[in-house]
């Protein structure tokens, strides 16, 4: 093998019309970076001009005409250095039509200085974690020139209206970009592939109808299941566009409705004036949690109580400080029991006998009748084992994406980065 398939081996260079001589490479400073720039020429027999479509069958069609040098290319990073392609590119002179062109080549674009490489390396990235701005110096490139990229496949639709609907299906709205209708994205997540299957710009029910509309009434009656949280509106909405589909609400919004209201009885009993007040606030953990993961064997010494005491202990003693805040323990924990033990006449019977309860905390009644107005589909989540977990993990995945990035200008964008790291969008493959 001679040192110019060497040095394209090493470049990712497939190229045969590119050749390199031997002392192809020098080490420069460019911008105060250390820079691996290696020198080749591009020279090769054209078949026909393409100024005036003349084949090219001997020296009275096309000659050669110098070169065009020092053409620079932005190739992908080797060994961890910046890398430079300084290029000569052949040019040509048509006796035909009395015009002049360049060589072409695969590793860049006609016009382009960064390698076809790069721009590649440039999408994979963009498929996993990190900001633009971080693979952009990866990269070295700007991160305008990422951005450019990531709106070019954004311009795609990013998914095809096959008119095919997921049977069961989770969905819920989380904070996306300012260009979005009341800030807020509608997302529906497949139950069966356990991925995104859409995104909508707008959460508002007018614009969720006329997207679920695009789908046939005959494949909107073949959906079985849709989860979400308590939001009512979507309830309505849902059962005037999927007749025959069962609607669960999600077990995790039914526990943290009561949860919010059981901390918010501990809060307004943290103040100062309250004995109680460091304990109350050291130990909310332990008021949360279930009951039967309570430590009641093991004593440790507490410098609160100055005694020897279990995790049991502390919560008995929290609660019984205060006739709301047990009460309101009492109900929290009957419900979680009920829903972790899916006994659904237990839930049924600590709902409706405490409705009317006068020690419980006015969040918490507040609570109880958002459950006994959602009932039916709250008592479906006791039947069923679907649940919007699968949502709520892609929204945390969401959020990172944003946090990482540090917020997205534009909708389309962040549609398209989430898509492309939930590997449902591949550029490499895309037509």
């Amino acid at each position: 093998m001679t040192h110019t398939d060497y040095t394209k081996q090493i470049l990712n260079i497939k190229d045969e019309n590119i050749y390199f001589n031997e002392n192809c490479l020098e080490i420069k400073k460019i911008n105060n970076v250390d820079t691996k720039v290696f020198h080749g020429y591009l020279t090769y027999t054209p078949e026909y001009c393409p100024k005036c479509g003349c084949i090219n069958e001997g020296f009275d069609d096309i000659i050669k005409w110098d070169f065009k040098k020092n053409c620079k290319i932005k190739i992908t990073k080797v060994c961890g250095f910046n890398s430079l392609l300084i290029l000569d590119k052949q040019r040509f002179l048509c006796k035909h039509c009395n015009r002049t062109f360049t060589a072409s080549t695969s590793v860049v674009d006609f016009h382009k200085q960064i390698s076809n490489d790069t721009n590649l390396n440039i999408k994979l990235e963009l498929m996993q974690k990190g900001s633009e701005k971080d693979i952009a110096k990866r990269n070295n490139v700007s991160s305008n020139h990422v951005n450019r990229i990531l709106d070019k496949i954004s311009q795609d639709k990013l998914i095809k209206n096959n008119g095919i609907l997921p049977k069961k299906f989770g969905i819920d709205e989380f904070s996306a970009t300012k260009d979005t209708i009341s800030k807020m994205a509608f997302i529906t997540v497949d139950h069966e592939n356990h991925n995104i299957f859409d995104i909508n710009d707008s959460r508002l029910s007018l614009d969720i109808e006329k997207y679920f509309k695009r789908y046939s009434k005959n494949e909107r009656d073949k959906v079985e299941f849709i989860t979400m949280d308590l939001y009512k509106p979507y309830y309505k909405l849902m059962h005037g566009l999927f007749k025959n589909a069962i609607l669960i609400s999600d077990r995790f919004h039914i526990v943290i409705q009561v949860r919010n209201a059981l901390d918010n009885t501990r809060i307004k009993l943290c103040n100062k004036s309250n004995p109680n007040y460091k304990k109350l606030k050291k130990y909310w953990k332990l008021i949360l949690k279930n009951e039967s993961n309570l430590d009641d064997t093991n004593k440790k010494y507490n410098k609160h109580f100055k005694k020897e005491v279990t995790q049991k202990d502390i919560v008995t003693y929290l609660i019984n400080t205060d006739k709301t805040l047990y009460n309101d323990y009492q109900l929290y924990q009957g419900i979680i029991k009920s829903i972790n033990n899916r006994n659904k006449a237990d839930y049924i019977n600590i709902v409706h006998n405490n409705i009317n309860n006068k020690f419980i905390s006015k969040k918490m009644k507040k609570s109880l009748k958002t459950f006994i107005n959602m009932e039916n589909y709250i008592l479906n989540s006791f039947d069923y084992e679907y649940s919007n977990g699968i949502v709520e993990g892609t929204n945390n995945v969401i959020k990172q994406i944003k946090h990482t990035a540090c917020g997205y200008k534009k909708f389309k964008h962040f549609k398209a980065r989430i898509m492309l790291i939930k590997g449902i969008l591949n550029p490499i493959t895309q037509n």
